[in-house]
């Protein structure tokens, strides 16, 4: 397995599934991919030859953890059927794909996500066909938001060892502007497809702090996914969120399984540089995250800092009218300054920083 802890297999479906072709698109910033689309629905090989390949692997990675993605109905008795077709194959678990958001048409994946009862009727389900001796983990779609504390409790409740979250977002690829083709088709169709990589990092964010805050997450872990690549934020931001682990798909299928030297690299080396272990940034950030109107009333206005370049950027970032230049020189703030932070957050020198009205 390259150097990774384990892996969880494609999601495994009761009949297998046609790919579409083409079906996978990339949508780029300049020269920066930020996104990446698919229209997969799961594996296209069938039960039997995915058993074989498990005990393979079983057999080759006897010390790497390894879970099967299982990918049904809302019928409890397919997901139990599914799950104990693995049993006997040494596995470490089952991830259950509560959470494509583009499979809708076969009533999988988020539609069984949003229905909080019904995600936990079918963990119970698998719980009860496989034992103990198998680890249990929902993954949960974003699109459960507000509710996925709730999912995800009653999921626990249900039997559940982990939760895992999030799935790609459901959206709809670019339009050419000027043929109107969809710059993603097949055969001159497109249809909703799931977006990831780094445009969904705050959608994930949010669900794996929303997690954490409600569960306890050093007893059940949280798998964190949702843009993860070798960029140091994208693991330290759903570390220090509450997740206990991490999960890499896009980066891996662009970039090949070698990015995770790069990955550890990465990580080494900020520890070292901190001085911390992964235990200790591990929910650092939660104390920080809470609900609106928790957060303070205070009021509060910009103010330009001397290391402000000149550069003018802010100006066009103001809402309020509140940042003039005169003869030439550095932006001054007025008195139409609202405190809103547009400006603080487009400063690329860090010199604006909001203060106390007085």
């Amino acid at each position: 397995m390259a150097g990774w802890a384990g892996a969880i297999t494609k999601s495994i479906s009761l009949i297998p599934l046609k790919d579409k072709k083409p079906r996978i698109g990339h949508l780029r910033y300049g020269h920066k991919l930020v996104t990446s689309q698919n229209y997969e629905m799961g594996s296209v090989y069938t039960i039997e030859t995915w058993v074989n390949w498990v005990r393979m692997l079983r057999e080759e990675f006897p010390d790497r953890l390894l879970y099967v993605s299982l990918f049904a109905g809302s019928d409890p008795d397919n997901w139990k059927y599914l799950a104990d077709a693995f049993t006997g194959t040494d596995i470490q678990g089952f991830e259950c794909n509560f959470s494509c958001p583009h499979s809708t048409i076969n009533g999988n994946g988020s539609i069984i996500g949003k229905n909080p009862d019904l995600c936990s009727t079918i963990v119970e389900g698998i719980k009860q066909t496989v034992g103990n001796d198998y680890k249990i983990m929902p993954k949960l779609p974003y699109l459960s938001h507000p509710n996925e504390a709730i999912t995800a409790k009653m999921c626990l409740e249900a039997g559940a060892d982990a939760i895992a979250g999030i799935n790609t977002i459901a959206g709809l690829c670019e339009i050419d502007p000027y043929t109107f083709m969809p710059k993603l088709n097949t055969g001159g169709l497109t249809t909703a497809g799931g977006f990831s990589y780094h445009l969904i990092r705050p959608f994930g964010r949010l669900f794996i702090s929303q997690i954490a805050r409600s569960i306890d997450w050093v007893r059940y872990p949280i798998s964190a996914m949702g843009g993860v690549s070798r960029q140091l934020e994208s693991m330290v931001d759903y570390l220090a969120l509450g997740a206990n682990h991490l999960q890499v798909c896009t980066e891996v299928m662009n970039h090949g399984v070698g990015v995770i030297d790069t990955m550890k690299r990465n990580l080494v080396h900020y520890l070292e540089k901190t001085g911390k272990t992964l235990d200790e940034i591990r929910g650092r950030a939660l104390p920080f995250v809470t609900e609106w109107d928790k957060l303070d009333d205070q009021n509060r206005v910009a103010f330009i800092t001397e290391s402000c370049t000149g550069c003018g950027e802010c100006i066009s970032y103001c809402m309020f009218d509140a940042i003039r230049v005169f003869d030439g020189g550095k932006p001054v703030i007025n008195d139409n300054c609202d405190g809103c932070g547009s400006c603080c957050s487009v400063c690329q020198s860090n010199a604006i920083m909001l203060i106390d009205k007085q």
